[in-house]
């Protein structure tokens, strides 16, 4: 048989992590990780968090077999844990389905696939806690994610995580440790830190993140350390003083609101308000006059009234958020807020997502206004030679889904900047809701 495999990533970058992991659990078992046109068996890392990324799962597997009708496919990850058995019972494109509960299975499963002796291996119980050194990975140069817990406690009433990757399950600070040193000792420059909920790391096995961030600190390097998604009722404010010690945390913080109106959060199984999470804001900003803050919020969730819309945008206001996504609610099985009365419909949530994305680039361009003069270190991710520029990101964004730093210097076309070089350079102007800046040796 022909061991040679490839991977179609969709989803967030925990996923991504997984993608990742398998990859080197697969090339572990004797399996040579190729291109999409030379493998003969393609794996698709699916995601099923909500309607449009389970569409997106579902399209790409059916697209992959009608190009590919020789190649074996195999649906892994979120959707075919969630649903590997209704799949497979049902979807006869796939050749197999594999779930992501223990991706150390992941191997063994694809082989039983591939000879015929399965269509379904969904494992209950989850992947050990062992060091698995990636060695592939699918971010721009020296920049990394790294996984610090899996599953969620939260139980927040719309998410569907609890059912698809279980209960709150911290990795080891030893692991975890032990991946940023060799990450470091390779030369990677930013270390995003993701899980369902950091805020909410350690808490499971007498620990907590303040403890995971003092370690973290110890370790010797320039190297710079993101965190990503923190629960707002969990998150912990004497984190802050670290980021004051230490420059190499970034003052970036993820922290998904998801609305400001208390009728609605307490619905959707949260415990804040509007006041309450402007006072979480103000105490940040107020600690680390630098930080920049994101966050995510849901329209259309069952029971939204046009004054708890209203709520909503009268936080925004007030909040300036950084950077904010918007999303509609969707309406999910097995999640408590599947039965819920009050449906909004779905032309209201709509709409209300487009007039608080609007209200919201407005503020942010006027946050991004702030760093015009300044300078700031730049990760460059990307050359257009022929224009003479770069594209990379300062401290302000987040890898993928904030906007980007336009870089202007006159080594790119000459090959004197490349893809994972740190700039310093001049912000000179604001375009759109990217940063344009002119590298600080021209000057």
């Amino acid at each position: 048989m022909d061991k040679t495999f490839y991977i179609v990533n969709l989803g967030c970058s925990k996923n991504q992590v997984d993608g990742e992991t398998v990859i080197a659990l697969m090339e572990q078992k004797g399996w040579k990780y190729t291109d999409l046109e030379n493998a003969q068996v393609v794996i698709i890392n699916t995601c099923g968090f909500i309607n449009d990324a389970k569409e997106e799962s579902i399209n790409t597997i059916l697209n992959c077999k009608s190009s590919y009708p020789d190649k074996i496919v195999i649906a892994a990850g979120c959707l075919a844990q969630r649903y590997g058995k209704e799949l497979s019972a049902e979807m006869t494109e796939a050749d197999g389905f594999v779930g992501n509960r223990d991706l150390y299975a992941v191997p063994d499963a694809v082989e039983k696939i591939v000879k015929g002796k399965t269509r379904l291996i969904s494992p209950s119980k989850p992947s050990p806690e062992c060091f698995v050194e990636r060695k592939r990975l699918f971010t721009f140069p020296r920049s990394t994610y790294i996984k610090i817990a899996e599953g969620c406690n939260n139980n927040c009433t719309y998410c569907a995580i609890p059912l698809i990757r279980g209960q709150l399950r911290s990795i080891p600070a030893d692991i975890i440790i032990k991946e940023i040193k060799n990450f470091v000792k390779k030369g990677f420059f930013e270390i995003n830190l993701v899980s369902q909920d950091l805020a909410s790391w350690g808490t499971d096995i007498g620990q907590d993140l303040i403890y995971l961030l003092k370690r973290i600190c110890r370790i010797k390097g320039d190297f710079r350390i993101r965190l990503l998604y923190m629960h707002p009722d969990k998150f912990n404010p004497e984190i802050l003083p670290l980021f004051k010690k230490d420059n190499r945390l970034i003052p970036y913080f993820d922290i998904p609101f998801q609305h400001a109106s208390e009728p609605i959060l307490a619905a959707m199984g949260r415990k804040g308000n509007k006041d309450k999470y402007l006072k979480l804001i103000s105490s940040i900003r107020e600690a680390l006059p630098e930080s920049v803050i994101r966050s995510t919020m849901m329209l259309g969730f069952p029971g939204e009234k046009e004054d708890d819309f209203q709520c909503l945008m009268d936080f925004l206001k007030k909040a300036q958020l950084d950077w904010c996504g918007f999303f509609t609610y969707s309406r999910e099985e097995g999640t408590k807020a599947f039965n819920l009365k009050g449906k909004v419909p779905i032309a209201t949530a709509g709409l209300r997502k487009e007039q608080a994305q609007d209200l919201q680039n407005h503020i942010t361009e006027k946050r991004l206004e702030s760093y015009v003069g300044k300078e700031i270190e730049v990760l460059v991710e990307e050359l257009i030679a022929e224009e003479d520029i770069a594209l990379g990101r300062g401290y302000m964004n987040a890898p993928e889904v904030d906007g980007a730093v336009i870089l202007h210097s006159g080594k790119i076309s000459s090959g004197g900047i490349k893809p994972g070089d740190v700039v310093w350079a001049k912000a000179v102007k604001r375009n759109n809701i990217d940063l344009e800046a002119i590298d600080v040796r021209l000057s």
